[in-house]
């Protein structure tokens, strides 16, 4: 039987978690370099995706490598509760990384590391609702701390804690205050006042959506509806979105951001199952349709089943490198693509 694009995804996932020894997945495969250290960050919330397959596979290796992953990511957490910034052996904490990681260890159960790591996020935030310490950009409050917000907020839903929720109120209504009245949103990229990949785009959304719906904020769920509808405007006729967009909604479609074509089918499916309006599914799946040629079906160990950052793949969003964030997204939106049918 031919191998289906799950199929041989989860196998590049393999591959990905064996060439750092077990020890978390590798950020990435480069044809001309090899795989990459292991990343803590998109580790944490690869867990999900496993877990997911595992139960509708019945696969229990799934199950046991995302467990392996969660007993790494304990292992390399700092002793202040949160984990390192960048790839693996990096010293310093970052704010986002230990957000996202809290999706994995709340899946996993394990509740100390997850209570250590989002006591570390409140202390972390400023009086404001921000977090302005431990970033990507040293100085720069990214728009797609959103999604940081929400991981908190997800480890909540098993271990609640009335005062951080509150918190994270707080750091989401400080967040929406970016929101333009065209639905972009103010710095939702990796570097202030620069357009933004369609990835960190779907980041910061997606962030509001989720958190929004867990807190019950109705007004920055309407505002983010209209940016989630903004956005299906800007699909083209042959289901392209440009690689990244400026606070104008100018695109530049000299590429696509792969890892972000997904993550934008998974919002349109996301708010199709809220609205019930079909035409988000109709996107969703348009957009996964023209995701699916770019996977690499064939091909030597480590490019075989990824997902490349763009296409061309000499696109400015990881330049001829195959992330591993980009197969997880892929994964999760090749899922609901066959719930559809």
């Amino acid at each position: 039987m031919r191998p289906t694009p799950d199929d041989v995804a989860l196998e590049w996932l393999r591959q990905a978690f064996d060439a750092t020894g077990g020890r978390g997945f590798s950020h990435s495969y480069r044809p001309l370099s090899g795989w990459a250290k292991a990343y803590p960050e998109t580790t944490g919330y690869l867990i999900e995706t496993l877990l997911t397959y595992s139960a509708r596979r019945g696969e229990a290796s799934l199950r046991q490598m995302a467990d392996s992953a969660a007993d790494w990511l304990c292992d390399i957490q700092r002793p202040d509760g949160a984990f390192p910034a960048l790839l693996a052996g990096n010293p310093h904490p970052s704010v986002f990384n230990t957000a996202q990681i809290l999706f994995g260890l709340t899946q996993t159960g394990r509740k100390t590391a997850a209570l250590r790591a989002r006591n570390w996020l409140l202390a972390s935030l400023e009086a404001d609702g921000s977090w302005r310490m431990a970033a990507y950009q040293p100085g720069f409050t990214p728009s797609y701390y959103t999604r940081a917000v929400w991981g908190v907020l997800y480890s909540l839903e098993r271990w609640p804690e009335p005062e951080i929720r509150e918190a994270m109120r707080g750091a989401l209504r400080f967040y929406s205050h970016r929101i333009l009245p065209n639905g972009a949103v103010a710095d939702w990229g990796f570097l202030p006042g620069q357009p933004a990949f369609t990835h960190t785009l779907a980041y910061t959304l997606e962030g509001f959506l989720e958190s929004a719906l867990l807190l019950s904020e109705a007004e920055i769920l309407e505002k983010t509806g209209r940016s989630i509808e903004t956005l299906a405007k800007r699909i083209t006729a042959d289901g392209r979105l440009a690689g990244r967009y400026d606070l104008n909604w100018r695109g530049d479609f000299s590429f696509q951001c792969l890892p972000g074509l997904a993550q934008c089918s998974l919002l349109f499916a996301r708010w199709y199952a809220l609205c019930g309006q079909p035409r988000f599914r109709v996107l969703s799946a348009q957009l996964l349709k023209t995701l699916l040629p770019y996977q690499y079906a064939r091909g030597p160990v480590g490019v075989r089943g990824a997902i490349p950052g763009s296409a061309p793949i000499w696109g400015p969003y990881l330049r001829f490198r195959f992330p591993n964030w980009g197969v997880k997204f892929f994964l999760d939106a090749w899922l609901i693509g066959q719930d559809y049918g």
